[in-house]
C-alpha cells in the first residue's frame, strides 16, 4: 500500500485530533485514513476529516491536500 507522508517531517503517521480521543492512521494516496490500530476504530466511531489532519511526529497540520508522496 503506497501512502502520503507529512510535507514538513516525512513522517507517514497522523493523528485526528490533538486533543481528546485520538485516533492513530496513515493516509493513502486515495486520500482514505486507512487506521494503524483496528481496535481504535470500533471504540470511535467519529469519522476522520480529511481537512483537518495532524502530524503524529511535528506540528503541522492542515488538509490532506497537502500530502506529499513517501520517501519510505
Amino acid at each position: 500500500m503506497e501512502v502520503l507522508a507529512c510535507p514538513r517531517c516525512g513522517s507517514e503517521l497522523f493523528v485526528s485530533t490533538r486533543s481528546g480521543e485520538q485516533r492513530v492512521f496513515r493516509m493513502n494516496t486515495d486520500h482514505t485514513p486507512v487506521i494503524v490500530q483496528p481496535e481504535q476504530q470500533a471504540t470511535n466511531s467519529t469519522p476522520i476529516n480529511p481537512q483537518a489532519l495532524y502530524c503524529g511526529a511535528c506540528s503541522w497540520h492542515g488538509s490532506a491536500d497537502a500530502l506529499v508522496a513517501s520517501r519510505l
